[in-house]
């Protein structure tokens, strides 16, 4: 199996209240092998993820919660970014160059209704 597009994520777009709320998410590997992933988010003013990097074995699900603080609306995204899981730490994946190649990521668009 190919490692494009290997992590999905349902629902791939997060609708809250820009008065504040919580939205309940799945991750599931794709892939044939053992990821790491990291969350970035372009707001972190007003979102939060219960769960900011870890491992997801192959074809595991993973449930995770964004969660909005009260806020001016805008287009905002969270990208989840993956790559082989190599050593014990899934953050290091994602410090500097050197350490782990990203194989891919998946974006969710946030949006936020008054």
């Amino acid at each position: 199996m190919s490692c494009s597009f290997a992590i999905a994520i349902t629902p791939d777009r997060c609708n809250i209240s820009a008065g504040g709320g919580t939205s309940k998410h799945k991750m599931v590997n794709q892939c044939d092998r053992k990821l790491a992933f990291k969350v970035r988010s372009s707001n972190n003013s007003n979102y939060s993820v219960n769960m900011i990097g870890g491992f997801i074995d192959v074809a595991e699900t993973k449930e995770f919660v964004i969660t909005r603080k009260a806020g001016k609306p805008q287009p905002d995204k969270l990208l989840i970014c993956f790559c082989d899981a190599t050593g014990p730490d899934a953050l290091e994946h994602f410090k500097g160059e050197a350490k782990g190649e990203v194989l891919g990521e998946t974006l969710i668009k946030l949006s936020a209704a008054e």
